[in-house]
């Protein structure tokens, strides 16, 4: 019996703790893909809406507010690409349509 935990313990944590690595780099992985994919989602939702408000040549107020906010979740992932000179050339369009 004695000999059977000796086994279990040199082969058993080591076979249970390279399953758990496996699965930390998995989630890791994982993890990674998302994010990539999340920025390349709000990357193409703040083009869209600019190049639309940039067109219509007015940025209303409500629009200005999500726009901010999508902006801003992009910066925190980590995401730039060049998107900063375009949204703050959005923001600088007025508020309502001039007539």
């Amino acid at each position: 019996m004695e000999q059977y935990i000796h086994i279990a313990i040199n082969w058993g944590i080591p076979v249970l703790l390279a399953g758990i690595l496996a699965f930390m780099k998995k989630l890791i992985s994982d993890n990674k893909a998302m994010k990539a994919s999340m920025l390349s989602l709000i990357r193409s939702q703040i083009v869209s809406k600019c190049e639309s408000y940039q067109k219509k040549g007015f940025l209303p107020e409500y629009a200005r507010y999500c726009l901010e906010d999508l902006f801003k979740n992009y910066q925190n992932l980590g995401g730039n690409h060049g998107i900063e000179k375009l949204v703050y050339k959005t923001f600088d369009l007025p508020s309502a349509k001039e007539e």
